[in-house]
């Protein structure tokens, strides 16, 4: 049989349903969130570096082409840039990620949510993780010490500490949080949507130097972002299956601490996928910028009437 396949990336318009169309099956993925950057203190002052953005939903349909318009339009969700380094007062918080949308013409508009932001570092408190978006509702963003909350039916909730694995179908992962010194935490994972980004790492009153957290992996897809040691940038996620699968991507590391240039934490994998804090800094040195959220997704997959 055969089948014709439409990808979005970016962007919105409409689609337009094939001659001999059947069967349309749709697949969406909302954008990860961005990391927050992380701070810089004096060398008796603790620092953390940012948190990690929460990973993005993934949401599939299908339907007996009848019930589709002769066009649909279709949205994709924006992954934003991570939160700017901070030089002592705080760092940028990072941006939650878009919503990926299909439908509105005939059919409802269907929605697959985008993960919240991570926090900026702070010499006050942890930089919390941002939320994984849901089925039915975006992941919160994250405050300097308030995780953001998970996204509604299978979202998780992002962290103060570790970030939160997801054993939802469709949610994505929490990100991790960055404490005040020391080394980071890890995103979450998630079993089919996208992966929550690992937070930087912070700054003792050593003054010593911590890790960025890894990435959170996609359960038997994308490998996350691994471990960054002490001044080395987080490694971006893994990019995920963007074909008839619509595979989501891993979340980005978090950048490890330094007392010269900290890392910047790792954009998430395409699609989807939260992108890792930045690493925190002394005040003489160079804190980490947060890492990209991954861009969302909208595949649309149409079965057509065989010609013999």
């Amino acid at each position: 049989m055969p089948v014709d396949v439409q990808t979005f990336t970016s962007g919105s318009g409409n689609w337009t349903k094939p001659a001999g169309a059947t069967t349309v099956r749709v697949i969406l993925v909302g954008a990860g969130g961005s990391g927050g950057g992380g701070d810089t203190a004096a060398s008796a002052t603790a620092v953390s570096g940012g948190g990690g953005g929460g990973g993005g939903c993934r949401h599939e349909m299908v339907f007996d082409a009848s019930e589709l318009g002769a066009t649909e339009a279709y949205a994709v969700g924006a992954g934003a840039s991570g939160g700017s380094a901070g030089t002592g007062s705080g760092a940028g918080n990072g941006t939650a990620g878009g919503n990926s949308t299909f439908g509105g013409t005939t059919v409802a508009v269907q929605t697959a949510y985008g993960g919240g932001r991570g926090a900026g570092g702070s010499a006050s408190t942890a930089a919390a993780g941002g939320g994984g978006a849901g089925m039915a509702g975006a992941g919160g963003d994250a405050t300097t010490g308030t995780a953001g909350t998970a996204g509604t039916n299978g979202g998780v909730a992002g962290a103060t500490s570790a970030g939160t694995a997801n054993g939802s179908v469709g949610g994505g992962g929490g990100a991790g949080a960055s404490a005040v010194g020391g080394n980071a935490s890890a995103g979450g994972q998630s079993m089919i949507a996208a992966a929550g980004g690992g937070s930087g790492g912070g700054k003792t009153t050593g003054p010593a130097y911590g890790n960025g957290g890894a990435g959170g992996a996609v359960s038997g897809g994308a490998v996350p972002g691994g471990v960054a040691a002490a001044g080395s940038s987080g490694l971006p996620g893994s990019n995920g299956v963007v074909d008839t699968l619509g595979w989501p991507g891993s979340g980005g590391g978090g950048g490890g601490a330094s007392a010269t240039t900290a890392g910047a934490g790792g954009n998430g994998g395409f699609p989807g996928g939260g992108g890792g804090g930045g690493g925190a800094a002394i005040a003489a040195g160079t804190a980490g910028n947060g890492g990209a959220g991954g861009g969302g997704i909208v595949i649309v997959i149409t079965d057509l009437v065989s010609v013999l």
